[in-house]
């Protein structure tokens, strides 16, 4: 019998604000403005948040957090992070 495996890509509320982030990270200039941009026409909290993956692998359960994501979208954040293929790796590796 097949193991049944489940994947859910969700995001949570990120503690830092983007200008903690900018001012941390020592990133770009603007990286902060750039973020509150898209946070206004992201759908719910995917504008500033945590990208959490949670893995179901028959009775065992994994997960993945990466902060300070920026996205329109659970689709978007799919598809154009880079980071999803790694974090459903490590998920699965947290089942083990």
């Amino acid at each position: 019998m097949a193991t049944k495996i489940t994947i859910t890509l969700s995001c949570v509320k990120e503690d830092e604000t983007p200008e903690q982030s900018e001012r941390r990270t020592r990133s770009m200039e603007g990286y902060a403005k750039a973020v509150r941009a898209i946070m206004k026409t992201a759908q719910g909290s995917w504008g500033w948040c945590v990208a959490v993956v949670k893995v179901k692998l028959g009775d065992k359960e994994g997960i993945s957090y990466l902060g300070n994501c920026s996205y329109k979208s659970a689709e978007d954040f799919a598809i154009h992070s880079g980071y999803l293929d790694t974090m459903i790796n490590d998920a699965i590796e947290d089942c083990n």
